[in-house]
């Protein structure tokens, strides 16, 4: 595999010169079968063509004619229609010598009946007789009337217990003695306990400081110690029942104290209650006579109330007939108001009637154009896409040149791993070592055979090796060349 140039690009222009040929080709042939002749019973339709200059760009270009024929039948009712529209055109000519007369006349505004409004209205009510002097605004007030209080002792409102027992508190003394007796009744036992278990262990051929021995110990002494708790569990039980025998009586003396309390203060409500009831029927007493004076200063101000609204009432009736002659006058005015613009709307309607008329006339039915039958016209047909394929020809031949290039440097990269691990690598393996693929060459050294060992690049990476056209030289045998005509060194026989 040889290493070859790039494709010359392709001839665009070229290429877009000839689609544009292909497609003004195409474009006057679609033109030519879009434009049949048309036989029907109206008539027919057919085109001609001539030769043509485009005056924008100076080319020349077919120009079509479209001609139309009425059938003979079709085109004496054409005829008529347009001999009638003529006649009513002539008609309508005539008058405009009345046109001008009606609108040569001025409005004529002083032979309408005189606009008109409505008198205002005078003498409205607007004020009203002033009663609030004599409104009654307070009562008798019955304040030294009213009892607000009285003399009373009061509940009891603490109790004597300084003859009551005291309040009791733990007494850790008594539970400490109650423990130690415990204590010392159990004492005996727990060394009897004891010397009976080593004696049964010794019986047994346990020693004493042996791991058995002790863990025996061991298990007594926990059973001894929760008999100890025990006890402390019941001492404190005990003392717990002397502080509750102790807290009882007290509360018994406390709850005799309370009772004897709520006697006197039952006592003292009841003559509460006593006293409550004569203020109460005092104060009622009270309230009736503020009630009836309330009640007379009311009917006062009703009686005042009243005649203020009899006044307002006749002023307000005065008023409704003020209103309702003010509408009266307005309605007259209305309808002599309406009487001049019906007045107005007749002499515009004059002047204008001629116009009116002869716009009637010009505006009649006008001539139509007979339509011809549509027909499928020829759809458009694409062009060759030259210029597509002319780029996708170029394309597939760079793309060809594109892997060509990327075998050869795949053939580059094999061959690139040399250094020192090349130069002991195995017989047979032969790597691209030609001076021409290689660049920042510099010698660190000399092989056995009497070539030079380099330092260079070589597809972009640092190398170290040989030089094969070095190597031809000297031992031939250990060159090859390849196919694409570079040189390779068997390193392996290095």
């Amino acid at each position: 595999m040889g290493k070859r140039s790039a494709p010359p690009p392709p001839d665009y222009i070229g290429a877009a010169n000839t689609q544009a040929a292909a497609s003004k080709e195409l474009t006057n042939i679609q033109n030519y079968a879009n434009r049949p002749t048309i036989n029907t019973p109206f008539g027919s339709q057919t085109y001609s063509t001539q030769a043509t200059v485009d005056p924008a760009t100076g080319q020349t270009v077919t120009a079509f004619t479209q001609n139309n024929t009425l059938a003979p039948g079709l085109q004496a009712a054409l005829d008529a229609q347009i001999g009638l529209q003529n006649e009513r055109s002539q008609l309508a000519s005539g008058f405009m010598d009345r046109v001008a007369d009606e609108y040569g006349r001025p409005f004529d505004y002083a032979s309408l009946p005189q606009m008109a409004e409505a008198n205002p209205v005078r003498g409205l009510q607007t004020q009203m007789t002033d009663y609030t002097p004599g409104l009654a605004t307070s009562v008798g007030s019955r304040a030294n009337q009213i009892v607000g209080g009285f003399n009373f002792g009061g509940p009891q409102m603490g109790l004597n217990m300084g003859d009551n027992p005291m309040l009791p508190t733990i007494d850790s003394g008594y539970r400490d003695r109650v423990a130690d007796q415990l204590m010392q009744r159990m004492q005996p036992m727990h060394s009897f306990q004891q010397q009976q278990l080593e004696t049964r262990l010794a019986n047994q051929g346990f020693t004493q400081g042996s791991e058995a021995f002790n863990r025996a110990l061991t298990e007594l002494n926990q059973r001894q110690a929760n008999e100890r708790f025990n006890a402390l569990d019941l001492a404190g039980n005990e003392a717990q029942r002397l502080y509750g025998m102790q807290m009882g009586a007290r509360q018994q003396a406390f709850n005799e104290d309370i009772g004897a309390g709520q006697f006197g203060n039952q006592a003292q409500q009841q003559a509460y209650a006593q006293l409550m009831g004569q203020a109460e029927l005092a104060n009622r007493a009270a309230g009736q006579q503020f009630g009836q004076d309330l009640q007379g200063r009311q009917f006062q101000n009703q009686a005042l109330g009243q005649a203020s609204a009899l006044d307002l009432a006749r002023m307000q009736a005065q008023n409704q007939a003020q209103a309702q002659q003010f509408a009266l006058n307005q309605q007259f005015a209305d309808a002599r108001n309406r009487l001049r613009q019906q007045a107005i709307a007749e002499q515009m309607q004059r002047r204008g009637m001629s116009l009116n008329e002869m716009n009637a006339l010009l505006s009649g039915q006008q001539v139509t154009m007979p339509q011809m039958p549509s027909f499928v016209p020829a759809q458009r047909s694409e062009t060759p896409n030259i210029l597509g394929a002319t780029q996708m020809g170029y394309d597939a031949q760079l793309g060809a040149y594109n892997a060509d290039q990327a075998g050869f440097g795949n053939l580059l990269g094999a061959g690139a791993q040399l250094g020192s691990a090349a130069l002991m690598g195995p017989a047979g393996a032969f790597r691209f070592s030609d001076r021409r693929l290689k660049s920042n060459i510099k010698r660190v050294g000399t092989h056995a055979i009497g070539v030079g060992i380099y330092d260079f690049t070589m597809m972009g990476a640092p190398q170290r090796g040989v030089i094969a056209q070095e190597v031809e030289r000297v031992r031939p045998d250990l060159v090859k060349r390849h196919a694409n005509g570079y040189l390779m060194v068997n390193y392996g026989g290095l």
